[in-house]
């Protein structure tokens, strides 16, 4: 446990010498300046929890020594007993209005001064404490702030890039219905209605991502270490889930190790749902669709691409730089969410043109340990 330190600041040594035999058996870690000058120097080089500061010293008395200890900042929070021979109200209210947080007379009592001191350390530890915290949550809020600011700008112009194409379809669609009207057929007419409210959906679907994916953005504010989930058990749901609606049932491996995860649920479900999308989304009907989670070095690891092949798909991958392709809005939310878990997330685009996805998250503590 490390010493509390008082810096005694008294022009007569034997004054200091009073001072230490009385707070002897706290144990306190003592230092002594004979004058207000001295006290500045020494304070350079140390940070004591408590100044007991002499009223009354040659020079700079301690009322001027209290002042100037204010105005800076870094002794600012330094709690200050005033030692004085002097009494009365008017000296009271001087010491006070100089920034002095007590005062004790002279000759001093030593239950007094002990019991005094002890306060001053107890706020001093407390100031301290706040102080730790504020900075870290400041260093936290900036950081916090920064990545907001980035992934809301990816959202934005994910968002952009998502829209303009079932926009551009819809458009499309009207203008060569208005062009036709009377000369198409009533099953013409119904294609390109049936095609612009896919469109429309395909819109709907988007916009609704985009105030799921800000919602997360915010939510980055908060810390998820005691929450952890299934991840065999999502994973095999969302997956059976959207193979069916998409009537791909038969594209569908997976191959997925028992594990939980230290990931909140909502996270993982998010994650799992855009990965499977994106498999879907740029693999025609036919192709195979592996999903492969392993247990491996405390850690959970996951890949999920378009197979063509029989190779294995838990391989190391080629190692290609993520940060050097475009991402898409949904790709892009599960890289966020795989770094704000401090996991890896990577991309391989492989000779036979397959897109495999892969991406590690810790295991819960139990599983992990």
């Amino acid at each position: 446990m490390n010493k509390h330190s008082i810096l005694v600041v008294d022009d007569e040594l034997t004054n200091f010498e009073v001072v230490e035999v009385l707070l002897a058996s706290d144990n306190y870690e003592m230092t002594y300046a004979s004058s207000g000058s001295e006290a500045f120097k020494i304070l350079e080089t140390i940070s004591p929890d408590v100044i007991l500061l002499d009223l009354m010293m040659p020079g700079m008395d301690g009322l001027a020594v209290c002042k100037r200890l204010r105005l800076m900042r870094k002794w600012r929070a330094i709690p200050i007993i005033i030692v004085t021979a002097a009494a009365g109200k008017s000296i009271l209210a001087q010491c006070l209005d100089a920034g002095a947080d007590d005062f004790i007379n002279k000759p001093m009592d030593g239950l007094e001064l002990r019991s005094r001191v002890k306060s001053m350390v107890r706020n001093k530890k407390q100031f301290d404490r706040i102080e730790s915290l504020s900075r870290l949550q400041q260093n936290s809020i900036a950081s916090l702030e920064n990545n907001l600011g980035e992934l809301v700008g990816d959202l934005a112009i994910g968002f952009v890039t998502e829209l303009s194409t079932p926009l551009s379809s819809i458009q499309e669609q009207l203008e060569e219905l208005s062009a036709n009207l009377e000369q198409f057929s009533k099953t013409q007419v119904r294609h390109l209605i049936d095609s612009a409210n896919r469109s429309a959906t395909n819109i709907q679907t988007n916009t609704y991502k985009f105030w799921t994916y800000l919602d997360f953005a915010a939510e980055k504010k908060q810390f998820y270490n005691n929450e952890v989930c299934n991840i065999k058990e999502i994973i095999e749901q969302i997956a059976i889930v959207q193979a069916q609606w998409l009537n791909r049932d038969k594209d569908l491996d997976v191959d997925i190790e028992l594990a939980t995860i230290a990931v909140t649920a909502k996270h993982s479900e998010l994650a799992i749902k855009e990965l499977l999308d994106n498999a879907f989304k740029f693999s025609e009907a036919g192709v195979k669709i592996q999903l492969c989670g392993r247990v491996i070095d405390r850690s959970f690891h996951f890949w999920i691409g378009d197979r063509r092949s029989d190779t294995p798909i838990d391989l190391p991958l080629s190692g290609l730089n993520v940060g050097d392709q475009e991402l898409g809005l949904g790709l892009k939310v599960v890289k966020k969410i795989v770094d704000l878990y401090d996991g890896v997330f990577a991309i391989d685009i492989n000779s036979r043109h397959e897109t495999i996805v892969y991406l590690t998250l810790p295991l819960g503590l139990a599983e992990g340990n």
